[in-house]
């Protein structure tokens, strides 16, 4: 999450002693309040806007000649904030012995320095370490920890070098197949008309909960194992280059992917390794009408520890389309459109094996009040978005806004389809595979369709409240995914979040 409490210039005295009052309060609530749980992967990504740049003054001005834009320029620039969040949720579906209630409480706290070097090369510095409670699961995370370097006329007078190691967020250019923190190292070179980018990055640190690549049946089920302290352990790295606004403000992006897995399995583990590659072009097509499109391809090997277990590769392709239509003038609303596919293959019966399969190594989950990931699965989504009060002389009137979305979803093979345990109250694994009740034997392409209601508002610039309803109605029949012991399922979740 975002801070808002930045120190500017132009903020006055007295705002400033107000601001800090208000952050020694937050933390001392941090320090006495235990069992808060914080889920942001990256916070505090904007530096501190400052004032237009005055006229620049000798090197060796005094102090007191100085406007505080220099000052900071020559010194560094520095903020540090606290988020705290809450969420209540409930799920219910006649088809489940009980309702799954899920509480989070989340407390975290950011630091983030940007050091100048030179006259135009900057060192910016983040950190946040967050104490997690959720449903009875707690644990302190260390989210970010980053150094990087800004070097701009470094390869040229046009060119801009970017150097960054520790701990933060990678993601492939469709955001499908990698989007994750890690542990790592990255470096972007960029010019007017191309940029290039390559990173390096290890999952095995990071802890169990905060880990979401889970690529094979014993990721899933060591996700909500107690006595594994640490996420699946795989080396990725990546490359990636774009040419901005190549042909009619369209930009060109081509990426590579590859993970290593590197898991001591036992006997009857699986093991995944596989490489991607990722194409896409985004940009406006018209008025305020944008677009974005991007396919992957994979190929990847699949390994058995000890014996009687199949070893085979396997190939799949993904893609993504997209249209957003804003309205400015119409209530600030907004209009998407998207399409997602993800191919699968038939399961060999004999050897439990699968010619055609996209696994990404993020487990991306679609859907509100049922969660799929991105395997086996077409997906078709229309979201539209509204502030009714825009108009409104009241600044928290707004920024009141309601989005409504409807999915509908299928499989891409005759295969069951891939659920997810966030939103499945009882299973079993069978083959490497999780198996939920209510799942046909032989079964249709429908999974079913949702609809999602959310409300949004901010009554404080730092307080935010959010209300979302969601109802997934299942497909059944000779057409479904589901028998017919499989019922419509509600979410309702409650969210509130502060920050200083």
């Amino acid at each position: 999450m975002r801070s808002t409490n930045r120190f500017l210039s132009a903020v006055d005295h007295a705002g400033r002693i107000n601001s800090t009052l208000y952050r020694y309060i937050a933390l001392a609530l941090l320090l006495l309040l235990p069992g808060f749980a914080v889920f942001t992967q990256d916070a505090a990504n904007d530096v501190p806007d400052g004032e237009p740049e005055a006229e620049a003054l000798p090197a060796d001005a005094p102090a007191d000649e100085l406007d505080p834009d220099e000052l900071e320029r020559r010194h560094g620039r520095g903020d540090w904030g606290v988020t705290l969040d809450a969420l209540r949720s409930v799920r219910a579906a006649d088809h489940q012995d009980s309702d799954a209630r899920t509480s989070a409480l989340s407390a975290a706290l950011w630091l983030r320095r940007v050091s100048p070097i030179g006259e135009l090369s900057t060192i910016d510095t983040a950190v946040q370490g967050s104490y997690n409670w959720s449903s009875g699961q707690t644990y302190l995370n260390l989210d970010l920890l980053r150094l990087r370097g800004f070097y701009p006329e470094l390869l040229g007078d046009s060119s801009v070098v970017e150097a960054t190691a520790g701990r933060f967020r990678f993601q492939d250019p469709s955001t499908l197949v990698l989007n994750s923190t890690l542990d790592g190292v990255s470096a972007r070179i960029a010019y007017p008309r191309v940029r290039l980018r390559l990173g390096a990055a290890y999952s095995g640190l990071l802890l169990n909960p905060a880990s979401n690549i889970r690529m094979t049946g014993a990721d899933l089920r060591e996700q909500d194992d107690d006595d594994e302290d640490f996420g699946p352990r795989r080396a990725i790295g990546l490359a990636e280059v774009s040419f901005p606004e190549l042909f009619a403000r369209q930009t060109v992006v081509l990426g590579a992917i590859g993970q290593f897995d590197l898991r001591d399995a036992d006997d009857g583990e699986q093991t995944v390794s596989s490489g991607y590659a990722v194409a896409g072009i985004r940009g406006p097509l018209f008025g305020n009408l944008y677009h974005d499109i991007y396919g992957a391809g994979t190929m990847g090997t699949v390994e058995t520890e000890g014996d009687g277990g199949e070893d085979y590769d396997y190939v799949g392709y993904m893609g993504s389309a997209r249209l957003r239509w804003f309205f400015p003038n119409f209530f600030a609303s907004r209009l998407s459109l998207r399409g997602v596919y993800a191919s699968s293959g038939e399961r060999d019966e004999d050897d439990d094996t699968f010619d055609d399969r996209f696994l990404p190594i993020t487990r991306t989950r679609f859907g509100t009040a049922i969660a799929l990931p991105l395997e086996n699965l077409l997906m078709g989504e229309l979201q539209y978005s509204i502030r009714p009060f825009i108009g409104s002389d009241s600044e928290r009137a707004r920024r009141f806004q309601v989005v409504l979305t409807g999915r509908t979803f299928f499989t891409t093979s005759d295969e069951p389809v891939v659920l997810d345990p966030t939103t499945e109250v009882e299973s079993t694994v069978q083959n490497q595979t999780v198996i939920y009740p209510g799942l046909d034997d032989d079964p249709g392409n429908y999974i079913g369709s949702e609809a999602v209601l959310q409300l949004n508002a901010r009554p404080l610039s730092d307080l935010g409240l959010g209300f979302t309803a969601g109802m997934f109605f299942p497909g059944t029949g000779s057409a479904g995914a589901f028998t017919s012991e499989r019922e419509p399922e509600f979410l309702g979740r409650v969210e509130l979040s502060t920050r200083f």
